[in-house]
Order: structure tokens, then sequence, then C-alpha cells
């Protein structure tokens, strides 16, 4: 879902206490603590505070190998109450300054959104959603990651190896060598950002050398 719905979702939380007979409680509602918002209603007794809030964690999954970390960012759409006579707060005041702190609620409901795409992404879903498509843009990773962090070898033609025979004399305990002797091997690697590397494995008598 867009974040839109989640809006539509704390509107029709509002509406159905103020359907109760809950009015607005405009005093407390003042300063903040990092939420992204927050209704406070009031019976005249006890306030209702309805908070829209962030939160995030880190969640391991799996042992040794097969560990994978989850970095879970959501919104909660919380409905939570201050008692207004524990927390010396008096309802329909008009002097504006009386705080009700969101970790003290006595939550009453709470709805979480994870989001879905990253910590910038608008789309929202459910734990499990967002543990899935985490899954999917890691095995994507991987892929894309052995796709261009490869190792070919290629077996050259006899060309090569008359191309490759005045270098091989010229090494230790290697003057009669014939090109017959030889296998030459052409060795390419390709690094994770799609770089190629090209090196030249020459095989010759159980020893290999390289030209690069």
């Amino acid at each position: 879902m867009k974040f839109e719905e989640i809006n539509r979702k704390f509107t029709d939380t509002v509406s159905e206490w103020i359907a109760k007979g809950y009015v607005i409680n405009s005093s407390t509602m003042g300063g903040h603590q990092g939420e992204i918002a927050k209704i406070d209603l009031t019976d005249g007794k006890d306030i209702i505070r309805i908070l829209l809030n962030t939160d995030d964690k880190i969640v391991h999954s799996g042992e040794g190998v097969g560990i994978r970390i989850y970095e879970l960012n959501w919104v909660a759409l919380i409905v939570g109450k201050a008692n207004a006579e524990e927390n010396r707060i008096t309802t329909h005041s008009s002097k504006g300054y009386d705080t009700i702190w969101n970790d003290k609620l006595e939550v009453i409901s709470e709805v979480d959104f994870y989001r879905i795409g990253g910590r910038n992404s608008d789309w929202f879903g459910s734990k499990e959603e967002a543990f899935e498509w985490s899954d999917i843009r890691t095995e994507r990773a991987m892929a894309k990651h052995r796709t261009r962090r490869d190792v070919s070898d290629e077996l050259l033609s006899d060309k090569a190896k008359e191309i490759v025979l005045p270098f091989i004399r010229r090494q230790p305990r290697c003057k009669t060598v014939k090109a017959s002797d030889i296998e030459v091997f052409k060795h390419i690697f390709t690094n994770r950002f799609g770089n190629q590397r090209v090196s030249y494995n020459i095989k010759v008598r159980g020893n290999i050398y390289t030209i690069k």
C-alpha cells in the first residue's frame, strides 16, 4: 500500500473515537517527540492519543553461512491512553503546555506498516512481505555478483604456442622446450563492476607461467 492508505487508516481511527463522543484535547498536542503525527482526544476524564510513529531495527535470521540480516523500518499506528489524573494533566485546559510522553502510553491497539523497497520507499506491507522483498533483493544482488565476478580459461590454438615459445625458452631449464610441449590458456577475470582483466597461463612440463 502507499502512504496515502496509512493516512486514511489514521483518519478512520480518529473518526471512530470521535464517534464514541471524544473531542480534541488541543492543550496536550504541542511539542514534538519525533512522531509523524498525533491527535489527542478526550472524554473529559482520560486522554486518548492516536499516533503515527516510526521505528526500525535489525533482525538476524538463520545460522552460520545461512544467516541473513534484515533491516526493518515501519510506521506504527498506535492508539494509547494517558490517564489525565495520573499524569497530572487537565483536560480541556487553555495552558497549552501539558505533556503526554509517547513511550508512557497505555497501548490500546497498534498496527504496523512495514516499508517495502528500502528506507526511502513509499510502499508498505506486512512484516512477511518486507522479509520476502529483502530476500528477493539479496538473491538478485548475489546473482549479479556471481555473474560479474567470473573467471574463465580458454585453451588457445597452436599459433599461440609458437608466439609464446621464445618466452618459455628464456625460462630456467626450458631451452629445449618444443611448441608441442606447451598449452596456452587465455585467463579472463571479470570483477563485480564488469571490468575485465586478461592474462595468459602457459603450462609446460607441469609448470605454469603467466604473461599479463
